[in-house]
């Protein structure tokens, strides 16, 4: 890939340290990569080592240095051919953003903190297409004070070379040069930019220099960084110095040679990319900084110190003693325990935290973003039309996958999209976007477009509304009345009781280029309807293309504690396993108090016999939320509520759970993705299709919810786990294969 990235300047720096490696590990992996700042000394290392520099006034918002910056990143853009854009700061992002609305190139940016949340900065703040966050903390600050999608949105870490900071990298030389004895001493290093937002415990450390002297005469602090703190430090520590009547503590400045000063320390303080940058060079470390402290680094902080991407937010400050204390707690230790903390520390950023991961995680970024839509003013090749923009986890999917298959398949096709609410939704999902009752605009885009897509769902069907079949048909309708194609795309056909509606959509289907149904039952449905036989495919539900977000993310971004994934532990042990949960409201009111009833007797039983724990997880809350609040409060299992914000966390969730009991399709469909045993609660006829194409016999209809049936249903899914999971793995690895042909298909049609 030929890419561009933006950042303010190239001064050392957490943030410029990981533009620094990231570069470096892309070069090496064979990428072009272009450099666009105000230069700095990171800049000209990058440029000694072959990658383009372009110097830009990019790290002041002064109105000459933004029309300067634009103009040149707008003559870089138009003919430098990059596959992508990446800006790292939010003066280059913003300005990036402007010329992404007028140029469409495919826009990228990072989140390397928590950006101010000034009225004026919202407005400015542009996050493009995908964003890289290098925490789950950040993600989360993302999500609820900015809106960006949570699906638009990727975590990496701060990769570290290991090859740069390690405890072999020499170190008497530029020591003797600051006046730093070596022989028979010991050092603290503290490293920061000395910055007001970054120095208080640079500050700290000067003041309390004297009182560990006195402690441990032997010891030695260095203080490295610059800033516009550092002249009142250097104050501080000449005092401390004349206070221990000696050189106790050294102040460095600026050093490019940050790895030197890892490798000399015996203890090392400070936070970020620094502390990471000591722990790979094998150091001790004391987690502490502006936003908070951690203390001493060992395995019972890992977690914190991963959420916060080693920066503490959130996190108690410490008083002078406490952080004195831990000085002492370490310098106490013998060299051997203090040698085997090191070590210890060296593996973890070896296990986690390479450049090399850094980069692949940047690559799969830039993978899904160039493989997702392109964004374009004017008119789409494709327009797709379905149930999108009501808060329906499943129906939203469809749509996102949909449209993501059909770009992987044909790079740079323009796709528009039927939704509710379409700003809205064109910012979660990316999409160009109109009303989907906007009919002069709609009319607009059939004009001008190829192809439309009736996408996903049970869209042709009168049960619920013969409203919604009527306004679905009349779009294919209008559609080939423009001159488009038109697609039927893995449909759920009926049921269609009006022999009104049956006529209508008989005559509308069979006018369609092509038509593919997820189901046999589907297909049954239309040839009954006297629709070609020929011009109907049997293939699968998109959402089947969908990966499940990791467990680890998902530990991350939930509260799972207290919970055991599937396989952990043998069936009938005293675990905490769970199964989830997803019912939805019934129109048949007599039909919700049986329900509630039944789901919370089976749940009461389940705990009994298997300690297994109900998961609800509402996939449309505004319909969902109180049917399973109902149940929750009815059993005495102690059942937990989940509400996940993608379907890739939903699959990711049903992958871990013992099984799923599923009224919903989509939670039936994404656990049989995550290759997860099911049992089906059908109140429509398509749920009962699933379970058969799926080969699962565990299906029971809402109309006669018998105890003894579910009992039965969810032993077996419970004793028989493993081998109903191969099936289910087996199955799903054909359902994706189908799903592909179907964008295979519609591309056809396009071009």
């Amino acid at each position: 890939m030929k890419i561009l990235m933006v950042t303010m300047a190239m001064h050392i720096g957490g943030a410029e340290t990981h533009i620094l490696e990231l570069c470096r590990a892309l070069s090496r992996m064979g990428h072009r990569i272009t450099l666009a700042s105000n230069g700095g000394v990171y800049a000209d290392m990058l440029a000694a080592e072959g990658i383009t520099q372009v110097t830009l006034p990019l790290h002041t918002k002064k109105p000459w240095a933004v029309v300067r910056s634009y103009r040149g990143l707008e003559k870089l853009i138009r003919e430098g051919d990059f596959d992508l854009v990446h800006a790292h700061a939010r003066i280059p992002a913003w300005i990036c953003g402007l010329l992404w609305d007028r140029y469409h190139f495919r826009f990228a940016t990072t989140a390397h903190l928590n950006f101010s949340l000034n009225p004026l900065w919202r407005v400015m703040s542009r996050w493009g297409e995908r964003t890289m966050s290098v925490s789950d903390d950040i993600v989360s600050y993302l999500v609820d004070n900015y809106g960006v999608a949570r699906e638009r949105i990727h975590t990496t870490i701060n990769g570290i070379d290991l090859e740069k900071f390690s405890p072999d990298v020499p170190y008497r030389d530029t020591l003797a040069a600051l006046g730093v004895t070596c022989e028979g001493r010991r050092r603290i290093v503290y490293m920061s930019r000395l910055d007001s937002d970054r120095a208080e415990y640079a500050a700290v450390l000067a003041k309390i220099a004297p009182r560990i002297a006195e402690r441990f005469p032997d010891t030695d602090i260095i203080i490295v960084g610059g800033g516009n703190e550092e002249e009142r430090i250097r104050h501080i520590a000449a005092e401390s110095n004349a206070k221990a009547g000696r050189q106790i503590v050294t102040m460095t400045g600026n050093r490019s040679d940050t790895n030197v000063f890892c490798a000399c320390a015996d203890v090392f303080i400070g936070v970020s990319r620094s502390a990471l940058e000591a722990m790979a060079a094998g150091v001790p470390v004391i987690v502490a900084g502006n936003q908070g402290v951690l203390g001493i680094f060992d395995e019972t902080k890992m977690r914190l110190a991963v959420d916060t991407n080693f920066c503490c937010r959130g996190c108690p400050k410490y008083s002078p003693d406490e952080l004195l204390g831990d000085i002492v707690t370490l310098l106490s230790q013998s060299p051997e325990s203090l040698r085997s903390r090191g070590a210890w520390n060296r593996s973890v950023v070896a296990q986690y935290y390479t450049a090399d991961r850094m980069a692949r995680d940047y690559v799969a970024m830039y993978e899904k973003l160039l493989s997702s839509p392109v964004p374009f003013s004017g008119h789409g090749d494709v327009v797709i039309s379905g149930y999108y923009g009501f808060g329906n986890m499943g129906d939203e999917s469809l749509l996102e996958t949909i449209a993501d298959t059909l770009a992987a398949v044909s790079p740079g096709v323009r796709i528009t999209a039927l939704t509710r609410h379409p700003k809205k939704d064109s910012a979660k999902n990316g999409l160009h976007c109109i009303g989907r009752m906007d009919l002069f605009r709609i009319r607009g885009e059939f004009a001008h477009a190829k192809l439309l897509i009736s996408g996903g769902g049970s869209l042709l069907q009168d049960v619920t509304s013969a409203k919604s079949l009527f306004y679905y048909a009349t779009l294919i309708r209008l559609a080939q009345r423009a001159g488009m194609r038109t697609m039927v795309y893995a449909n759920g056909i009926g049921p269609i009781r009006s022999e009104k509606n049956r006529r209508l959509t008989a005559k509308t289907v069979s006018a369609c280029d092509a038509v593919s149904v997820r189901d046999p039952d589907s297909a049954s449905e239309l040839a009954l309807l006297g629709v070609p036989e020929a011009l109907v495919t049997c293939t699968a539900d998109p959402a089947f293309c969908i990966e499940g977000t990791a467990r680890d993310v998902l530990e991350k971004r939930y509260d799972l504690s207290g919970l055991s994934f599937a396989g952990e532990a043998e069936p009938g042990a005293d675990t905490r396993r769970y199964y989830l949960v997803s019912l939805r409201q019934f129109k048949k009111k007599e039909s919700v108090g049986t329900i509630v009833t039944e789901v919370a007797t089976l749940a009461n039983w389940l705990w009994k016999q298997f300690s297994l724990i109900p998961v609800f997880v509402p996939m449309q809350l505004q319909n969902d939320d109180a049917i399973c609040n109902a149940v929750m409060q009815a059993t005495l299992a102690p059942a937990r509520r989940i509400v996940p914000d993608t379907a890739a966390d939903l699959i990711g969730l049903s992958a871990g759970a013992q099984f799923v009991l599923g009224m919903r399709l989509h939670s039936l469909i994404y656990a049989a993705s995550a290759g997860t045993p099911i049992l089906g609660i059908s109140y429509d006829p398509k749920i009962d299709a699933f379970c058969r194409v799926t080969h699962q016999t565990t299906c029971v209809s809402v109309d006669n919810l018998d105890q003894t049936v579910l009992r039965t249903y969810a032993a077996q899914l419970c004793s028989s786990g493993e081998v109903i999971r191969r099936t289910m793995r087996e199955t799903a690895r054909e359902m994706r294969e189908k799903c592909r042909s179907d964008a295979e298909t519609a591309v056809r049609l396009l071009y």
